[in-house]
C-alpha cells in the first residue's frame, strides 16, 4: 500500500529570466526545505501474550515476549505481514528488575473498543487478550530493542496493552518512552497524556478505550537500533497521569513496527532547473 506525502508544501517559481551569453534562460526554480516521499513498505506485528489453540492471530504474526510462564522466545527476526518473509529487523526484550517477582506473562481476556485507535490497527491480525505485566516494587522497565534497522531508514512504531481488570484497575498505567532514535514524531492517541514528545502514559489496567503509544517518522541512526521502553508512571509531579500506582503498569502485550522507506530528501537551497532558452535578437 502505497501512501505518499509531502512533509512541507514545495513552492514553484515558474518564468524567472537569466539574461547571459546574448540569450534569455527561462528556468524553473523550486525552492524546499523537506520534500520527503513516505510509503508503507512492509508492516510486522507481534503479539507478546498469545496462547496457542485459543487465541485468534493472523498467518505472519509474531510472539516474542518476556514473563514468568512466556512459552515464547525473548527475541527474533519480524516477519513482514503480507508475505511473510524476513524484515531483516530483530525485536528483543530485556528486563530491569526492580523487587520481588519479575513480569509475569498473563492471558488474561480483553478487547478494545470498536473504531478505537487500537482496534484500527490490530483490528482481524491479533487477539488483544494477554499482557506482560510488573514488578513487586517502583523501578523497573522492560526495554524492547529494534536492531538490524536500515540507516536512514523510516519507521513507525504502536504499542499498546489492555489487562482489562474495570475501574479498579484503572490506575495502573504505563508509561511509553522512546529512547536511542535519531529523531522522530509524536502521534500517540489524543486522550493520552504527553509527558513529552518521546514519552507518553495512559492506563494499562483498563484500557477498553484503545489508547496507543505511537511514534512516526523514526530514524535509527548509523546504529540500526532504538528501542522502547515500557514501566510504571513517571508521577504527576514530573508530567505522568495522577494518582497512577507506584509501580503497577502493564509492560506491554501487542506492538506493530512498519518500514516507510528511505529518509526524505532535503533540499536547504534553491535548485534551478532551466527548461528552454530563446535566442537574443537586436
Amino acid at each position: 500500500m502505497k501512501t505518499p506525502q509531502l512533509t512541507q508544501i514545495i513552492q514553484l517559481i515558474v518564468g524567472d529570466r537569466i539574461w547571459t551569453n546574448k540569450k534569455w534562460i527561462f528556468c524553473l526554480v523550486l525552492i524546499s526545505t523537506g520534500f520527503s516521499m513516505v510509503s508503507a513498505e512492509w508492516r510486522a506485528y507481534n503479539d507478546c501474550a498469545y496462547e496457542k489453540g485459543i487465541q485468534f492471530q493472523k498467518k505472519n504474526v509474531t510472539n516474542y515476549g518476556l514473563g514468568r510462564g512466556n512459552p515464547f522466545p525473548e527475541e527474533g527476526q519480524l516477519l513482514q505481514f503480507k508475505s511473510g518473509k524476513e524484515t531483516g529487523v530483530t525485536a528483543s526484550f530485556v528486563e530491569r528488575k526492580s523487587q520481588g517477582n519479575p513480569i509475569n506473562w498473563a492471558n488474561d481476556e480483553s478487547m478494545f473498543d470498536n473504531g478505537s485507535d487500537a482496534d484500527k490497527i490490530f483490528k482481524d491480525v491479533v487477539d488483544a487478550s494477554g499482557n506482560m505485566s510488573y514488578n513487586d516494587g517502583p523501578g523497573w522497565y522492560l526495554d524492547l530493542i529494534f536492531s538490524g534497522l536500515k540507516p536512514g531508514g523510516v519507521y513507525t512504531f504502536v504499542g499498546t496493552v489492555n489487562r482489562n481488570g474495570g475501574p479498579d484497575y484503572k490506575d495502573r498505567v504505563t508509561n511509553w518512552k522512546i529512547m536511542g532514535a535519531e529523531s522522530f514524531t509524536y502521534t500517540s492517541s489524543a486522550t493520552a497524556q504527553k509527558v513529552s514528545e518521546d514519552s507518553v502514559e495512559f492506563s494499562t489496567g483498563q484500557n477498553n478505550k484503545g489508547l496507543i503509544a505511537r511514534w512516526e517518522n523514526i530514524r535509527s541512526g548509523n546504529d540500526g537500533e532504538f528501542l522502547i521502553r515500557t514501566s510504571h508512571s513517571i508521577g504527576s509531579k514530573k508530567g505522568g497521569i495522577k494518582n497512577a500506582h507506584a509501580y503497577k503498569g502493564y509492560a506491554g502485550g501487542l506492538f506493530m513496527l512498519e518500514y516507510n522507506g528511505t529518509a526524505s530528501v532535503e533540499l536547504t537551497d534553491k535548485l534551478t532547473t532551466c527548461w528552454a532558452t530563446v535566442k537574443f535578437r537586436p
